[in-house]
């Protein structure tokens, strides 16, 4: 009558077995929130969010960005267009070059003025095309820059500022009308990349950790 027990006794002292405590694979409890997910192969829950660990470029830093691109090629349009009417200019006196009698003091004035517009447009060309350059590489590392890029943007925005006021200032009497447009261009887009990098949208974005 009483071998039973001792055979269970002794099959639970059996080495290697543990015993068992009738819990041990006991469901859930209603009501208890479910274990955060995992990302695979990495140690870090999953955050709202964020896409691919990554969070989304503010709006105004994207506009930023938007108005880069756009000067760059506002830039080298109106380069190109002031080019053309230089070149215009010039090829308008073909005809009278040379020409004597009264015509003549008019004539030899109108092609100075042809001449001077056509280095202006030539110059204005060739900084256009610098910073255009300037404008796409500061554009293509916003997703990736840090706070030096900002600092970077500030100071070209800062730059396109003086070099908008000089052109219009000095030279709105001999350069082409492409060029002051290219001057009211750089002026505007230099104010609001400097009004956009200075708010916190943009100071948290460029100074965000980076892994």
């Amino acid at each position: 009558m009483n071998e039973a027990p001792r055979a269970e006794t002794a099959q639970s002292n059996l080495p290697g077995r543990q015993p068992e405590f009738g819990f041990s694979h006991m469901p859930p409890q209603p009501g208890c929130p479910p274990r955060p997910q995992m990302s695979p192969g990495f140690g870090h829950m999953q955050q709202p969010g964020y896409a691919g660990g990554s969070p989304d470029m503010p709006q105004r830093v994207k506009a930023a960005r938007i108005v880069l691109f756009l000067l760059a090629g506002f830039l080298i349009i109106l380069g190109l267009a002031a080019l053309a009417q230089a070149e215009a200019a010039q090829s308008a006196l073909d005809p009278y070059s040379g020409s004597s009698g009264f015509m003549a003091p008019a004539v030899h004035e109108a092609e100075q003025e042809a001449a001077a517009q056509m280095v202006v447009a030539q110059s204005g060309m060739l900084w256009n095309a610098i910073y255009a350059a300037f404008a796409l590489v500061l554009a293509a590392q916003f997703g990736k820059g840090g706070n030096a890029l900002r600092i970077g943007t500030i100071v070209y925005g800062a730059w396109l500022c003086v070099v908008g006021t000089f052109t219009l200032g000095l030279t709105a009497g001999t350069a082409p009308a492409t060029m002051v447009m290219a001057a009211l261009v750089e002026l505007a887009a230099g104010v609001l990349l400097i009004v956009l990098m200075v708010q916190k949208d943009g100071v948290t974005w460029f100074g965000r950790p980076r892994h």
